[in-house]
């Protein structure tokens, strides 16, 4: 129960010396961090062109690599294409693409978002707003959920990876640092086999955009595979 005396009172303390204490501690906490950031994530791609125009005329990620390269490690020299997609802190999302004779289909990603999705961060929820009214008038399918902490767009990109744009509440600060001083604590619990929630900010919380019906969450966020399962008799 002092988790919960915990996050209620750093959620509930909103005042300026309050939030000026938390951005030092949080300061503190990533200046000693040496992993700067993301450099990039790297998945195999069987089109290059839609992904290029998926992540740098719709989502508006500039391509600021494309790099010719050869591979050895498939027993024979292979040439191979790498491009990278960046954001705003410098990090990309980058993919491979290799002739069609070398490793066969770029199938192997997994088509469940729970065993594998990318998130990535929009400080403005207006760009979110507006990217979900591109996905809509180009046909991508998509759906959104109020997390509560966070709201969060899904889509799918050419090949089939699930990419996830987030927003955060408006007091990410509280919320974010409340989580940090108690993330071991409730690991532990998890441990103990403590299975109930403590996402206290779940519903309290309000963003522009609302949560999507379950049948749409269903089909972006969790693929063929569960839509096959629902399939079966």
């Amino acid at each position: 129960m002092g988790t919960q005396k915990n996050v209620a009172s750093a959620t509930d303390t909103t005042g300026p010396k309050r939030r000026a204490q938390l951005q030092i501690a949080r300061g503190a906490r990533r200046a000693s961090n040496k992993i700067r950031r993301l450099h990039h994530h790297a998945v195999r791609t069987d089109d290059m062109d839609a992904t290029r125009h998926f992540y740098e005329d719709i989502v508006g990620m500039p391509m600021v690599s494309a790099l010719r390269e050869m591979d050895h490690t498939s027993g024979r020299q292979t040439p191979f294409l790498h491009c990278f997609f960046e954001m705003g802190d410098g990090g990309c999302l980058a993919f491979f693409q290799f002739l069609p004779d070398v490793l066969g289909p770029a199938t192997n990603l997994p088509p469940d978002g729970i065993d594998h999705h990318i998130a990535v961060s929009m400080p403005d929820f207006d760009d979110i707003v507006e990217l979900k009214r591109k996905f809509d008038a180009l046909g991508y399918e998509n759906c959104g959920i109020d997390h509560g902490f966070c709201y969060s767009l899904y889509v799918r990109d050419p090949n089939g990876m699930l990419l996830e744009f987030v927003g955060d509440a408006d007091n990410e600060l509280e919320i974010n640092e409340a989580a940090a001083a108690s993330a071991h604590e409730e690991l532990a619990k998890w441990n103990r086999k403590d299975y109930a929630s403590n996402n206290h900010e779940r519903g309290t919380m309000s963003y522009p955009l609302p949560t999507s019906p379950l049948k749409d969450i269903l089909k972006v966020i969790r693929g063929d595979r569960l839509e096959r399962s629902l399939e079966r008799p």
